[in-house]
């Protein structure tokens, strides 16, 4: 198990990874108020019990428990052994998913791809293990995890494999903005790679994660380039701005105030 130290910076981004543990043998909770954060619990082996609002819900192997802020539960082992991977997160970009995804409450769901979400999970402990993970990183394979919760809940509402589609393109998107923020990127060439317009590429982003491409992408570019001012203290901004894609060290600056509310070169003497 591991909490993520958290900062100003990790809670702007639109998934934001709290706290992850992998095996846990799961004693009784009972949280009349709930937690301030999302939870996702998935049984491993074994089973247990929810209850919310009164109601009892089994939790068995391919199935799990989303827990939203605030809604107070209680849960239980029901087999000798209860074993759980969960996560703990938040972000401005969950509710808005959750609810594109028709998950609006807090309950019982089939994983249709345990082994995959469990996966995932893996990989973010793998991440924590390395010492070098970014929250960035953090975020990205939490996405990862959420969309599995996402492609299996359709099952449980209309319109199930439209949504998977319009998940898997946001994530294409997501991840190539990942990969080449370095670069220049343009809506243009995002559209031609999922065969969309504009228009409605940008209307698709926004209605599954609640921001726009361009906000991702200047998160994504700011939150590189406050690692890189930390990690090189002595680099000129401008190269810094050129290796977050910012070719002109003066808007890099300009994007760099509006998103932190200081100038990188104060960010850099702040955490010297």
């Amino acid at each position: 198990m591991f909490f993520v130290r958290q900062s100003e910076f990790s809670l702007q981004l639109p998934f934001v990874l709290y706290s992850l543990g992998l095996d846990h043998l799961q004693e009784s909770i009972h949280r009349p108020e709930g937690l301030p954060l999302y939870q996702w619990i998935q049984t491993i082996e074994g089973a247990g019990v929810l209850e919310i609002d009164g109601h009892q819900h089994a939790v068995e192997e391919g199935e799990g428990m989303l827990l939203y802020p605030d809604v107070g539960h209680r849960y239980q082992a029901t087999s000798r052994q209860w074993k759980v991977h969960y996560i703990s997160f938040v972000g401005y970009g969950v509710q808005p998913f959750f609810e594109s995804a028709g998950i609006r409450r807090s309950g019982v769901y089939r994983v249709d791809r345990p082994d995959q979400a469990a996966r995932l999970m893996e990989e973010l402990y793998g991440l924590h293990v390395s010492s070098h993970a970014t929250m960035y990183e953090y975020s990205q394979l939490l996405y990862g995890i959420l969309l599995e919760l996402a492609r299996s809940s359709g099952s449980l509402a209309s319109g199930h494999k439209h949504r998977q589609e319009q998940g898997h393109i946001v994530h294409l998107i997501m991840d190539y903005i990942n990969q080449h923020y370095m670069e220049p990127v343009s809506l243009a060439e995002l559209a031609d790679r999922v065969k969309m317009s504009r228009e409605y590429l940008c209307h698709l982003f926004k209605k599954i994660t609640g921001f726009t491409i361009l906000d991702y992408l200047t998160d994504v570019r700011i939150s590189h380039a406050k690692t890189l001012l930390v990690r090189y203290p002595d680099e000129p901004l401008r190269n810094i701005g050129r290796r977050c894609g910012y070719e002109d060290v003066s808007y890099f600056c300009k994007v760099f105030r509006k998103e932190e509310g200081m100038t990188p070169a104060t960010f850099r003497e702040m955490h010297r």
